[in-house]
């Protein structure tokens, strides 16, 4: 088992490029917002002439390696700039392959009428839009009252010839400064991976989406790895439902996570860009009063990611549940704002033991309706070298390490979050569970 933790967007990068660069026979991919114009950084590749991303898999492409690209969509009428914007970096990428490399631009196949009345203004502005501008699944959607869908594909990874995959958030591949990834090498984890994808694509296709190169095929493998436990794949996984809500086939990260809070003993550290699942509050509630000397360090964005489609009550039920943990953390309890701490991928450490890295942000959607994935590793060093560079990321270069598994070094040393807005509105109001 070998996992590198990737702490720079100049550490990401080099990472993915000599995982690709290195690829032999297979290379999988699901990292929506990299553009084939993204340059490249590795000195190595620049002086063979490829300058950019697209070059490169151009290159992999002539040389025969079964390249399989999934650009995750989302709903093109409440997210239509998103939508978009996926779709051109699809389409610029999809005139640079050559081969038989696959490209799909496929949203989550979950689709349901259920929340039509609040994606009818949105849809109500793309029709009022000049054609010209629509992508061409808009243009098929302004004649009709389609359907919406809410859950989405967040997860962001890379892999090659199933040994070795660069994992991290949403924004894998765009040069965040301030996010993390892993680089892991491992057989047993990577096959695991490869399984998830091949159901990712399997999903994809079932949408109806075409493939903007080559023709589309399955993933073909002949058994399904499973991770260990020192190293363990996390993953969300639904499948279309008959109603409102998708059907959930896999939710590794709420039992998982609640596991590790329950026998958490002195450090909790969570960064995501959302916190509002009421299980994982209440694991958390319940190990403050039955450890009282646990210390609990949140790291929030100070101004928290719009909702597509409720951020007023999305906000409310993230300051309901900051003031469950305040309640029950009291001085114990660290909830720091910034810059830094507005990294989309999600990560936890727990007790200088585990730590867990991926995209699935802590809440409801995420954990059971949408496909994400993270790692789950369980080593002392790796958990301690995280802690270590987001001290000095956030704190400074000078904080003492010893004293980051405090709460009060963080009170002290970076801005606190503030509660934003707690109105909750009443009519058409989507469910709790929504979000």
């Amino acid at each position: 088992m070998t996992v590198q933790p990737l702490l720079t967007g100049t550490d990401t990068a080099q990472a993915l490029e000599r995982l690709a660069a290195t690829a032999k026979s297979e290379l999988l991919m699901c990292l929506p917002r990299l553009g084939a114009e993204t340059p490249l950084v590795i000195p190595e590749l620049r002086s063979r002439g490829l300058d950019t991303w697209g070059d490169l898999l151009g290159v992999l492409s002539q040389r025969g390696v079964d390249l399989r690209l999934l650009f995750a969509d989302v709903d093109p009428v409440v997210r239509s700039d998103s939508h978009r914007a996926i779709w051109r970096h699809a389409s610029a990428m999809a005139d640079v392959l050559e081969g038989g490399a696959q490209l799909l631009c496929a949203p989550h196949g979950h689709c349901t009428t259920a929340y039509t009345r609040h994606a009818k203004p949105a849809l109500a502005a793309l029709r009022a839009e000049d054609p010209q501008r629509l992508t061409p699944v808009q243009r098929a959607l302004v004649s009709q009252d389609a359907g919406v869908r809410p859950a989405e594909i967040g997860q962001a990874f890379a892999l090659a010839d199933g040994r070795a995959c660069v994992l991290g958030g949403p924004d894998l591949g765009t040069r965040s400064e301030t996010d993390l990834a892993l680089s892991i090498g491992d057989t047993d984890f990577c096959g695991a991976l490869r399984c998830h994808f091949a159901d990712s694509w399997a999903a994809a296709i079932a949408t109806g989406a075409k493939s903007l190169n080559a023709v589309a095929t399955p993933v073909a493998y002949a058994r399904r790895p499973q991770s260990r436990d020192d190293l363990r794949l996390l993953r969300s996984f639904a499948r279309p439902g008959t109603g409102s809500d998708p059907h959930t086939l896999s939710d590794d990260h709420d039992p998982a996570l609640s596991r590790l809070f329950d026998r958490a003993e002195r450090t909790v550290l969570l960064r995501t860009p959302a916190l509002r699942h009421p299980g994982l509050i209440r694991s958390l509630t319940e190990a403050a009063a039955r450890t009282p000397d646990l210390q609990l360090i949140l790291l929030l964005p100070a101004t928290p990611h719009p909702d597509p489609w409720d951020t007023d009550k999305a906000q409310a039920l993230q300051n309901a549940a900051l003031t469950q943990l305040r309640s029950a953390f009291g001085p114990r309890l660290a909830c720091v704002a910034g810059p830094a701490s507005a990294a989309r991928a999600t990560l936890c450490l727990v007790d200088d033991a585990v730590a867990v890295l991926g995209s699935a942000s802590l809440t409801l959607r995420a954990f059971r309706w949408n496909t994400e994935v993270s790692a789950l590793i369980r080593d002392g060093d790796l958990s301690r070298r995280l802690l270590d560079h987001l001290g000095a990321l956030i704190l400074g270069p000078d904080t003492p390490t010893d004293d980051l598994r405090q709460a009060r070094t963080w009170q002290r040393g970076a801005p606190a979050f503030e509660n934003g807005a707690t109105s909750r509105p009443t009519s058409n109001a989507l469910p709790d569970s929504f979000f």
